[in-house]
């Protein structure tokens, strides 16, 4: 993987959720799972926390972070899974829903993270 003060730069491909929007004008499915990579935003944070150096006190942070995060996917996932069954949500809702739960799950990690670690 890249030096830990270059992961800010992982940010970067977040650009390509942007992508996603193509499904407006082809209508293809596919085209909203690049929802996802708006997760990769997170980096931005991350890369900035990544740069100092690593001690007992960013280890606790990153597992807070990670739990914290590990909560909100179940929460996701249970909404996701009363969701599906019912007859008025398309294939189009879903598939964009999954790739911007993704998204948030990368993005409240990083988030959290930054919170833990500047307090």
């Amino acid at each position: 993987m890249a030096s830990k003060k270059n992961l800010k730069y992982l940010g970067f491909i977040g650009f390509f959720g942007f992508m996603g929007f193509q499904y407006f004008r082809d209508y293809n499915i596919a085209s909203l799972s690049y929802f996802a990579f708006f997760g990769f935003f997170g980096y931005f944070w991350i890369g900035k926390i990544a740069a100092e150096m690593i001690d007992e006190h960013y280890l606790e942070n990153s597992r807070r972070a990670k739990a914290f995060g590990f909560n909100l996917a179940v929460v996701e996932f249970i909404v996701l899974y009363l969701i599906a069954p019912l007859s008025f949500v398309s294939k189009e809702f879903l598939t964009a829903i999954t790739a911007l739960c993704f998204a948030s799950l990368l993005i409240a990690y990083a988030i959290a993270f930054y919170i833990y670690e500047k307090r």
